[in-house]
C-alpha cells in the first residue's frame, strides 16, 4: 500500500515506519531465519537473504492490499526491532489481516508487540476506514495469543490439528478485534 514514504507513526514505547527494501539489514535476515524467532512462522520453511528479503518487501510496498511496516522501540535506542503487516486489506468489506514479528529477541516482554499492534489498530480504524481485523496463531504461541488479547483481541475460534508441528500437531487460533 502506498503511503507518504516519510510517514511515522508513534504511541508510547513504539514508532511505526513503512518499511521499504533500504530497511533490509544483516539484523533483518537473522530474525527470518532464527528459529527461536521464527519457530511459529510459516517463513521458517525458506531460508531467507538479503534479496529474497527485499523482494518481499518491494512487493508489500507494490501491493495496494498490503501496508507493511517497521517497528522501532523508543526505549532500545529506537533501533528497528521488527514488522508488522495488515494486509490483506478487504475495503469492500472493511477487513485487515494482521501479522507480526518481534525479531529482536532483546525486546520481548516489554510490551512492544502490544503497542505496535494497538498503533496499528488506530492506523486502520482511523485513516483505512476498516471494521474488523484478523489474526491467527498456533495454539502453542502462547505469547503471540495474549499480546493480541492484550491489544484487544478475542478467539473466534480454534482449527483443532491444524499445523504440523514437532513433535505433533497443534490449533490454528483465529482471532479478532472490532474497530
Amino acid at each position: 500500500m502506498r503511503l507518504d514514504r516519510s510517514s511515522v507513526w508513534s504511541k508510547r514505547d513504539v514508532e511505526l515506519f513503512l518499511l521499504t527494501p533500504d530497511h533490509v539489514t544483516d539484523a533483518y535476515v537473522r530474525w527470518l531465519n532464527d528459529p527461536k524467532v521464527n519457530a511459529y512462522l510459516e517463513s521458517r520453511f525458506v531460508e531467507h537473504t538479503h534479496n529474497s528479503t527485499r523482494d518481499f518487501v518491494q512487493a508489500c510496498l507494490d501491493d495496494d492490499k498490503t501496508l507493511f511496516l517497521g517497528i522501532r522501540s523508543k526505549q532500545f535506542e529506537s533501533r528497528h526491532v521488527g514488522n508488522i503487516k495488515l494486509g490483506p486489506i478487504d475495503k469492500i468489506h472493511g477487513l485487515g489481516e494482521v501479522g507480526i514479528l518481534v525479531g529482536d529477541s532483546a525486546v520481548w516482554g516489554h510490551g512492544i508487540g502490544c503497542d505496535a499492534i494497538l498503533l496499528l489498530s488506530e492506523i486502520a480504524k482511523d485513516q483505512l476506514y476498516l471494521r474488523k481485523l484478523t489474526a491467527g496463531c498456533y495454539g502453542a504461541n502462547v505469547a503471540s495469543r495474549k499480546v493480541f488479547e492484550k491489544a484487544g483481541f478475542e478467539v473466534e475460534c480454534e482449527r483443532k490439528d491444524h499445523f504440523v508441528l514437532e513433535p505433533g500437531l497443534d490449533s490454528l487460533i483465529l482471532m479478532c478485534k472490532w474497530l
